[in-house]
């Protein structure tokens, strides 16, 4: 109890290498054409959202069928870190002038990384090769100090003091460089001013000299407090454009034949960024936003775009150059499937991080002094069924948080629910579904869903909450979030995607301006809409360190209280939670839940539209997600 209040202590006195050092590309595009005398060809392979994923899982991939008819959802296996590893291998092979990148949010994503501050991924990522990397918003999670020690080069005495008030623990390191020219350090003894990180690198491959600029997320202040405590993040297009700008002279200044940027900022913003920056950057590898471009985006600039999902794919993007400058690309998606054969050594090393978590005796405590959620059993206990396929693949409203919307609702006993629109998910599918790259026995074509599951969707420890909120205010939370996902001025975009929403009927039009989307508010089966002054209960998450008034990262509640567990006394988490509703049989009644909400503008979502968050709203077509077993 001594060393968790120097700790607190600790926490509060903290709150609080430069960039290293152009000309528009030959547009012609010559797919799959031999090198001519003269011409060298690069592999550059892009690896993004690992999120901690260590084996294969059912997932969600979207197919245009050759007739012509609908795009629809499409179930598969993929991933698999052991597979990745041998897919890297395999194009390294074909061309050994290659660099292997890590594009954001690696180490956090799953309970083996959530009761191990990430250390269980890092020796599995290590053995991939990656060349260069960059931190993703929630390989912040662990909170400040875990973020210096694991990145920072030399961490201070400082630091180091405050991990061991804090968890007597250790944190493994990744073998590669990570750059962030965004994230600078704000206060003393922390080297106020400078970036955290490299902003820039020069690696060369193939006689080809590759300047790499990195971008970190820049949400991670609206996440937690103690994600950012010490660091600042540059925010707005103007200065993201100027970083780039000046970064990328300074890179073919240098000698670099070719500037590429990885990205947490997302597809979106990194494809406004491609269009407004100066002529020189070759390629945007995003990450953040999960999106799978099949085709680069092009843009003004001369830059691709592309995002290669999450992983279970890796994108390969071969540049060829003739006189250092680029004249040829091609893209492709290679899948992470059954297909691959697991490399020996990864598939090792992924046994060890699990098997803790696979023991017969499971006694792990949250790796936070001021969280308790402790795990008690192994990951493969199943807790629950479920009657339709379970997932988050939607933007506006999927099956997962409309679950645990209502969970929370019922068991808060509130009018209304609110829960955070996060990207983490599983697919989990009912009774008889088959599979054919999948054991017969498999709890997941059985329609059970496991322990390990459930973290998959939440692998978070904030705590749930009761208040209240008026009616004109629960509707300023509701444009806000919908800005977050749908505004057209992509660095108004935070977050995920559009929360879930308990007991409401929401009606909005997503075709419509900024803060003009939401066209009416009823609780769910009622005829009147909610009015301005009428006072709603209401159920969400509180975080440690948030202001009062805050849930769910919205201001404007009253009378905020945290909702206890009677089993244990402690308040509940949304896992705990979920957990419990699946074991008594109470998911399955919420899932079949009535509240909604529905789009009047018609804008077409995934898998009919492209991309899960629309990169433009209009008014096309949208039909209902289609799910087909592959």
């Amino acid at each position: 109890m001594q060393r968790k209040t120097l700790a607190s202590l600790a926490i509060l006195a903290l709150l609080g290498a430069p960039p290293s050092a152009s000309s528009q590309p030959d547009r012609r595009e010559e797919r799959g054409a031999p090198e001519r005398p003269g011409e060298r060809t690069i592999t550059l392979i892009h690896l993004n959202d690992l999120h901690a994923n260590l084996v294969p899982h059912l997932d969600l991939v979207r197919v245009v069928p050759a007739d012509g008819s609908s795009a629809r959802a499409q179930v598969a296996m993929r991933g698999g870190i052991a597979r990745i590893a041998t897919l890297v291998q395999q194009i390294r092979s074909d061309n050994p002038a290659s660099l292997l990148l890590n594009v954001g949010d690696t180490y956090h994503g799953g309970v083996e990384a959530l009761y191990t501050r990430g250390n269980a991924i890092v020796p599995a990522v290590n053995a991939l090769g990656v060349d260069v990397g960059v931190p993703g918003n929630w390989d912040f999670a662990y909170g400040a100090v875990t973020t210096r020690l694991r990145y920072q080069a030399e961490p201070s005495r400082f630091v180091r003091l405050l991990d061991w008030l804090l968890f007597d623990g250790h944190v493994e390191r990744p073998n590669f460089p990570n750059l962030a020219a965004n994230l600078t350090q704000t206060m003393p003894p922390l080297a106020a001013g400078e970036l955290l990180l490299p902003g820039t690198l020069v690696l060369e491959t193939g006689g080809v000299r590759v300047g790499i600029i990195g971008l970190t997320s820049d949400i991670v202040p609206r996440m937690a407090r103690p994600f950012a405590w010490g660091f600042e993040f540059l925010q707005g297009e103007d200065r993201y454009r100027a970083l780039l700008d000046d970064a990328t002279a300074k890179l073919r200044k240098a000698g670099a034949h070719s500037v590429i940027v990885l990205s947490e900022l997302g597809l979106h913003r990194d494809r406004r960024l491609a269009e407004i920056v100066q002529p020189g950057i070759d390629v945007f590898f995003s990450a953040h936003t999960h999106e799978v471009t099949p085709q680069p985006l092009e843009s003004a600039s001369g830059a691709l775009v592309v995002e290669s999902g999450n992983d279970g794919y890796l994108g390969r993007m071969d540049l060829t150059f003739r006189d250092g400058k680029r004249i040829a690309h091609r893209w492709r998606l290679l899948e992470v499937d059954a297909s691959l054969p697991e490399d020996p050594n990864v598939a090792a090393l992924v046994r060890e991080a699990r098997a803790p978590f696979l023991s017969d005796v499971v006694d792990m405590d949250y790796p936070a002094p001021w969280i308790e959620m402790p795990l008690r059993r192994r990951i493969d206990t199943v807790v629950g069924r479920v009657d339709a396929p379970l997932h988050r693949r939607n933007v506006l409203q999927n099956p997962f948080n409309s679950l645990l919307a209502e969970v929370i609702r019922r068991a808060a006993g509130t009018q209304v629910s609110m829960t955070p629109g996060f990207r983490f998910d599983a697919v989990v599918l009912p009774a008889g579904t088959a599979l054919r790259d999948a054991a017969e026995d498999s709890p997941l074509l059985r329609g059970e869903i496991t322990l390990e599951q459930v973290y998959r969707y939440l692998p978070i420890a904030p705590s749930l909450a009761v208040g209240e909120i008026r009616g004109e205010d629960l509707r300023k939370i509701l444009e806000v979030e919908l800005t977050r996902v749908f505004s057209p001025d992509a660095f108004e975009h935070s977050g995920g995607w559009f929360g879930g929403f308990g007991g409401l009927d929401i009606d909005v039009d997503l075709s419509r301006g900024d803060g003009e989307r939401v066209r009416s508010v009823r609780l769910t089966g009622a005829d009147e809409h909610v009015g301005d002054e009428e006072i709603l209960s209401v159920a969400s998450c509180v975080r440690p360190f948030d202001d009062d008034g805050v849930m769910c990262s919205n201001p404007a509640f009253r009378g905020v209280r945290e909702l206890e567990n009677p089993a244990t006394g402690r308040s509940w988490t949304p896992l705990e939670l979920l957990v419990d509703a699946f074991e008594s049989g109470e998911a399955r009644g919420a899932a079949a839940a009535t509240a909604r909400v529905a789009d009047h503008g018609h804008v077409a979502q995934w898998p009919q539209a492209p991309f899960i968050q629309p990169l433009n709203t209009g008014s096309t077509s949208a039909q209902p997600l289609a799910h087909t077993v592959h």
